[in-house]
């Protein structure tokens, strides 16, 4: 079982991460003078001395209280400052992992990368239907933030967004120890950007060149945030939910190389990272499987 101690610690960890992200981000939105980065800068700061705030009520109230909402405040902030990664990328970073990440694939697969054998499968219903897979994956963690903060349970929930920060922590983390932009941006003569002219593929090639930050691709959080909601799913009992949700599981992690976002390497580690969080999360849960849907 996890305790109240080693919780609040991750909270303090993770609440001290987010700030030096909004620091970093801001001292670097200076430097290029990003006038768009104003907007998360502002609200970043004061949803994060919110969080703060929050956080210390929260230490205050009993083990009875209902204050696992203070997840769902914790995903908000991260969502806001996230866009603060680009700046830094551009403003701090003079250096890119492309390369390594890129040969350490090809060693891996048999002398190409995943996204290069991916290119075998290329046809345009299926990067259609990849794409919107792919573009699943931020109403998939909003539609399983909001369930299981609304559900009942209140161990379960706090269990999920606990585990929620941690993907998100560690894969920050990887962010800026291995900083990346992805195969289709560091390797456009080795990779056709984008896939297919379809229309959901370019809606997505838009909406991805507009977030796109040159350092969020080890690992892969698309896999690893993906594979942990449907694990946690499963894990707690939910499993009919866990089944429909598994093509957009599977659609997804193919998307991330088949799109050319990520190399296998990263799939596999963000995969390695969500499996390590559910096993972390899901053994604290007190539900009896099969008994919610």
């Amino acid at each position: 079982m996890l305790t109240t101690k080693a919780r609040m610690l991750f909270n303090h960890l993770f609440s001290l991460q987010l700030f030096i992200i909004w620091a970093l981000g801001t001292y670097g939105s200076w430097l290029t003078n990003a006038t768009e980065m104003l907007f998360p800068i502002f609200l970043g700061f004061f949803l994060w001395v919110l969080l703060i705030f929050i956080g210390y009520k929260t230490q205050k109230a009993t083990s009875h209280s209902r204050f696992y909402w203070f997840g769902l405040l914790q995903l908000i902030v991260c969502w806001t400052i996230f866009p603060l990664f680009k700046s830094i990328r551009y403003g701090l970073y003079q250096w890119s992992f492309d390369d390594i990440l890129y040969n350490l694939d090809k060693f891996l697969w048999f002398g190409k990368s995943l996204p290069e054998w991916a290119i075998s499968l290329q046809s345009g219903w299926l990067s259609e239907f990849l794409s919107f897979c792919y573009f699943s994956f931020y109403f998939l963690i909003i539609g399983s933030a909001l369930f299981f903060f609304f559900s009942r349970n209140n161990t379960l929930a706090k269990n999920y967004f606990f585990g929620l920060m941690l993907m998100y922590f560690w894969g920050f983390i990887g962010y800026f120890s291995i900083p990346a932009a992805g195969p289709y941006s560091a390797f456009p003569s080795d990779f056709n950007y984008p896939v297919y002219p379809g229309a959901m593929t370019l809606f997505l090639t838009d909406l991805v060149d507009k977030g796109i930050t040159g350092m969020d691709v080890f690992p892969s959080l698309h896999t690893g945030i993906t594979l942990y909601i449907v694990g946690f799913f499963y894990f707690s009992g939910y499993r009919k939910i866990a089944y429909c949700l598994s093509p957009i599981l599977i659609g997804l992690i193919l998307a991330t190389v088949y799109l050319h976002y990520h190399y296998g390497i990263d799939v596999v580690v963000g995969t390695l990272l969500a499996l390590l969080v559910l096993y972390i999360t899901c053994k604290n849960n007190k539900v009896e499987y099969g008994t919610h849907l």
